[in-house]
């Protein structure tokens, strides 16, 4: 074969061999940019030589909820203070009727110095229980005192005594005043009086005053 023709038929054969390397080089590049396509991210990278960190979740600090307090009920203590044992079961069982307190005042100089006075309360006790009864000595109460009926006018008809069941008494207490007491009797005209252990109130009305020789009342004592 001339030499001409045979260099010609090597030309067209490297001609071919570039074109087929051309070909395969596109198809190659075609493949690439598809699969990037297919698997990359959506989100553009970021620049050269930078770092990605990805984001540190955050955690949320849950303090123990406190501990609940316990409440002690307090405890409640109930004291009786029992009454005297003389007037025990006795104000249940009687029924007292107070009639007038009549007050006479002293009328001599030295019982007007010291303000005495004799006070006459009309009452009426009945037992209303089954058992007799002994009542204590009677006591006013007035000015923050107790005075109790005197004894030197317990006389018929002005002290009560036993009292049998079922039975009814009917006395006119005796008491004697002085000092702020009779004050009381004299200026308020009120105050109370203590038998079987419950009082009663009384209104008291002045009366005539008390005479050397003795009272006008029945079982009365002339004041010093």
């Amino acid at each position: 074969m001339p030499r001409r023709e045979r260099a010609r038929l090597l030309l067209r054969g490297l001609a071919k061999l570039i074109a087929v390397i051309v070909v395969a080089g596109l198809v190659g590049v075609g493949l690439g940019i598809g699969l990037s396509e297919l698997t990359g991210d959506d989100e553009p990278a970021g620049p050269a030589g930078q770092a990605t960190t990805a984001p540190t979740p955050s955690t949320t600090s849950t303090s123990a909820a406190p501990a609940q307090a316990t409440t002690i009920a307090p405890t409640t203590t109930t004291t009786t203070t029992p009454r005297p044992a003389a007037a025990q079961g006795a104000g249940d069982d009687i029924e007292v009727t107070v009639g007038a307190a009549v007050l006479r005042l002293a009328s001599t100089p030295s019982g007007k110095a010291r303000n005495r006075a004799r006070l006459g309360v009309s009452v009426t006790v009945r037992n209303r229980g089954s058992r007799r009864l002994v009542l204590p000595r009677p006591s006013l109460l007035a000015a923050r005192q107790r005075v109790p009926t005197n004894p030197a006018a317990d006389e018929r008809g002005s002290r009560l005594g036993p009292i049998a069941a079922g039975q009814t008494r009917r006395a006119t207490l005796q008491f004697e005043t002085a000092g702020a007491v009779t004050e009381q009797l004299t200026t308020q005209r009120k105050a109370r009086v203590l038998i079987g252990g419950r009082s009663w109130a009384i209104t008291v009305t002045p009366g005539p005053a008390v005479s050397r020789s003795g009272g006008a009342q029945s079982g009365t004592t002339a004041a010093p």
